[in-house]
């Protein structure tokens, strides 16, 4: 559990706090570039085009904010832009889609791969819009290239043809070209970072350790029956699996804790949902729903590497992040109503996507010029 210490994984760990910092900072770069735009549009000097950013990585609070960047939005009350709750709010809809254009439950069969693959696209893309915003580059566009990228990460690399084809069978069609320049964006986004980790062998490798431990001495008092074996924790195992999954492509809570944190807190809110409906059942079970005491388990496992205090911190550290888990693991209507209203906004302000329709406006022009001919 202990690896979120290391350089790498604390470069991409937050607080609530400064996710808000870093997608308010990103939002008011693009707002900055969109009033240069619109200004250069009479004066004939355009700005330098976007070239995605990566200042997300290893940020800290204390880093400073230029004045232009934190009031950008009181200079031009007229530039529109979806807030940045506005767009973590696509950024987990396109999230979402990564499952059924790549993974085990994928719509093209060419594209069905492990679940760590789409897991591994879902960080990438989340990594990315730390410090970009949906205005300068196409999240669609940009999910099916984290797909592409998260292939070849994972040594599962797919043809990108079938990419293509993947969005065709999803009706969100996305050239080979585009995925490819998207993919050029992204490796710049996330600071050439492709390393991921995640919660699912996690939540193996504990189930495993827990399967013998709760038979030993220790053990026996941090469970309710005298005896568990493997299929006892099949239940915990599988609920966890599903939570952990949920919350990769639904939320922020793998920018917020380490995989090996989040996977353990996900087993202890399996076995708490067990408790719950198996408290609504029959008392005529011959076993009672099994309950794990999660926090004697800490104290016998780490005793010989951790001090007490230390054990006690990890414990308060693991009972927040529970509560988190609590309210991001909910499941929730997707609400069709802000999702257009958010594309319409966002139709309004951004750059990419606009040349092409205005060729094709180009092309019906002629096309009608011609037949009045």
């Amino acid at each position: 559990m202990d690896y979120e210490n290391s350089s790498h994984v604390k470069a991409w760990i937050f607080t609530p706090q400064t996710l808000e910092q870093v997608r308010t900072l990103a939002n008011n770069k693009a707002r900055l570039f969109l009033q240069q735009r619109n200004t250069s549009e009479t004066t004939d000097t355009p700005p330098t085009p976007p070239i995605a950013q990566a200042f997300a990585k290893n940020y800290k609070s204390a880093e400073p904010i230029t004045a232009v960047e934190l009031h950008v939005a009181e200079e031009n009350d007229k530039l529109v832009l979806p807030t940045p709750q506005e767009e973590l709010v696509l950024i987990n809809f396109y999230s979402a889609k990564l499952l059924p254009l790549i993974g085990p439950n994928a719509s093209t069969s060419k594209l069905k791969r492990d679940i760590k693959v789409a897991s591994t696209a879902s960080i990438l893309l989340r990594r990315f819009y730390l410090s970009n915003s949906i205005t300068m580059f196409d999240p669609k566009t940009i999910m099916v290239a984290c797909a592409f990228l998260a292939s070849k990460i994972e040594d599962a690399t797919c043809d990108i043809r079938y990419l293509e084809d993947g969005t065709k069978a999803m009706q969100a069609h996305v050239s080979i070209k585009e995925i490819i320049g998207s993919e050029i964006a992204l490796v710049a986004g996330i600071d050439f970072d492709f390393c991921c980790f995640h919660p699912y062998k996690v939540v193996l490798a504990y189930t495993e350790d827990l399967r013998t431990f709760l038979k030993s001495k220790d053990g026996m008092h941090c469970v309710n029956r005298d005896f568990v074996n493997g299929e006892d924790l099949r239940p915990i195992y599988n609920g966890a699996r599903d939570i952990v999954e949920h919350l990769v492509f639904n939320s922020d809570v793998m920018l917020l804790a380490s995989a090996g944190k989040v996977g353990f807190a996900a087993m202890m809110l399996a076995n708490e949902r067990l408790e719950e409906e198996g408290g609504k059942e029959d008392d005529l079970l011959q076993e009672p729903v099994i309950k794990i005491d999660f926090r004697g388990y800490l104290k016998c496992r780490f005793a010989d590497e951790k001090k007490e205090h230390e054990i006690e911190a990890l414990w308060q550290d693991m009972e927040g992040l529970l509560d988190t888990l609590r309210d991001a693991a909910k499941k929730r209507e997707l609400d069709m109503v802000l999702l257009k209203g958010i594309h319409k906004k966002l139709k309004k302000c951004r750059i990419w996507g606009k040349e092409d329709g205005d060729k094709k406006k180009k092309k019906r022009k002629h096309a009608e010029a011609d037949k009045e001919v």
